[in-house]
C-alpha cells in the first residue's frame, strides 16, 4: 500500500496501483498514436477525412483526460468522497430485485476496461444512483424498461 498522508486520497492496494500503472502505460502509447494520426491529417481533403480527424481529436481528449485522472490517483491527489461521481476504479457489488448479484468496476471508458461487460460508467443511471451509496442502501434508477431497484452490497473505492 502507498504511504499517503491522511486525507490526501484513498490508499491504493498494490493490485489496483499495478492495474492503474498498466492502464497509464497503455493510454500513453494510445495517446502517442493518436497525436501522430491527428498530425498526419493536417491536410484535410474531404468530409470523410474531416470526420475521421474530429473523431481522433475527441478520442485524444478522452485519453488525455483519463491519463490526467490516473496520474492524480497515483499521486494521491484525489479525494475519498465522491460528491458528483464515483471515482474510476471503484468496485461495486449490487443485488438486483430478481436476486442476481453483480460486481462491477466503475469506469469512464468501458471499452478500455479489462472486462467491459462487468463495468458501470460514472455517468450512467446506475453510476449516478450509486453516488454516496453504502453497503445496505437501497437504490433505484431508471433503466430501459422502467425503474430498477437494487441493494448495494459493497462499495470499494480505489
Amino acid at each position: 500500500m502507498n504511504d499517503q498522508p491522511s486525507g490526501r486520497g484513498p490508499r491504493l492496494t498494490s493490485e489496483i496501483q499495478q492495474r492503474l500503472e498498466q492502464e497509464l502505460a497503455e493510454l500513453s502509447a494510445q495517446r502517442h498514436e493518436l497525436v501522430e494520426a491527428v498530425g498526419e491529417n493536417d491536410a484535410v481533403e474531404d468530409y470523410g477525412d474531416q470526420a475521421q480527424r474530429l473523431e481522433r481529436v475527441d478520442d485524444l481528449g478522452r485519453v488525455t483526460d483519463r491519463i490526467r485522472e490516473i496520474t492524480e490517483v497515483l499521486a494521491g491527489r484525489t479525494e475519498r468522497s465522491a460528491a458528483d461521481a464515483l471515482p474510476d476504479g471503484t468496485e461495486v457489488t449490487v443485488r438486483f430485485s430478481d436476486g442476481t448479484t453483480n460486481t462491477m468496476l466503475v469506469v469512464a471508458i468501458p471499452e478500455e476496461a479489462p472486462d467491459p461487460t462487468q463495468t458501470v460508467t460514472r455517468d450512467s443511471p446506475l453510476g449516478r444512483a450509486l453516488v454516496r451509496a453504502r453497503a445496505g442502501d437501497k437504490i433505484t434508477y431508471l433503466g430501459p424498461d422502467g425503474e430498477i431497484a437494487a441493494e448495494v452490497i459493497a462499495v470499494q473505492l480505489p
